[in-house]
């Protein structure tokens, strides 16, 4: 079986993109049984340091012009499709995808069909300011007919964020994640969508009752079955 070579944008955040890393690994397992080094693909990693957008597009052009960069490089390397383990900078996605010849797997896109698929209409939405503010998931989710569910402590949920990126994993953080996510479900959420790549770092499937979307796990096996040929171009925007 020839498998497609993927190229990773990452450092959005760097512990984010590790988990990611093992995330495909696992998938390429599950998937088709990987066993020995020569049954993965050809895996290529770019860490790319750019400003914080947790909090707010500080300084949008910059920013931009630094993905965009970054997405030239890992395209010039030779690999097969792009993918960038960060839900806040995908905002940037569209003019991304446009300055590369490379496929370039969206993970709004890849979530929205996850969720669709397993029959979910309504999800809590724990995600950064930026993801909310700037409507990143809206059309995709409202593709495919998902209504988002917002906590009423945006705040706290970024604070959280902010803690995780710089190492602290905080059991009162995972308490309070854990209260928000209840608030949600009191809310009519059937499920709970961690739409931040960082999130998964702190709080797991088993910390709660209610379905959880982890980005980093649905964006890892839309890679690996875009990267067996498994699927096609229906989740590249």
């Amino acid at each position: 079986m020839k498998k497609k070579i993927i190229g990773i944008l990452g450092g959005m955040g760097p512990e984010s993109t590790a988990i990611f890393y093992h995330a495909l690994i696992k998938q390429c397992q599950e998937q088709y049984g990987a066993q020995y080094d020569e049954d993965y693909p050809e895996i290529f990693i770019y860490n790319l340091p750019i400003p914080d957008v947790v909090e707010g597009l500080k300084n949008e052009q910059k920013t931009l012009e630094m993905l965009v960069q970054g997405a030239k490089k890992v395209d010039s390397i030779g690999v097969d499709v792009l993918v960038m383990p960060c839900n806040t900078v995908h905002y940037f996605y569209p003019d991304m995808a446009k300055s590369i010849s490379t496929p370039f797997i969206c993970i709004f896109l890849a979530t929205a069909k996850k969720i669709k698929s397993e029959g979910y209409k309504k999800v809590g939405f724990l995600a950064t300011d930026t993801t909310i503010t700037q409507k990143s998931y809206d059309k995709d989710f409202e593709r495919n007919g998902i209504d988002l569910i917002f906590p009423d402590e945006q705040e706290k949920v970024t604070s959280i964020i902010m803690n995780i990126l710089a190492g602290k994993k905080l059991d009162e953080d995972k308490t309070e994640l854990k209260r928000i996510i209840q608030a949600l479900q009191e809310k009519g959420a059937e499920a709970i969508v961690l739409a931040c790549t960082d999130l998964p770092i702190l709080l797991k499937q088993e910390d709660v009752n209610i379905k959880i979307f982890d980005t980093v796990e649905i964006l890892a096996e839309a890679t690996v079955e875009y990267a067996i040929g498994k699927i096609g171009d229906e989740i590249l925007e």
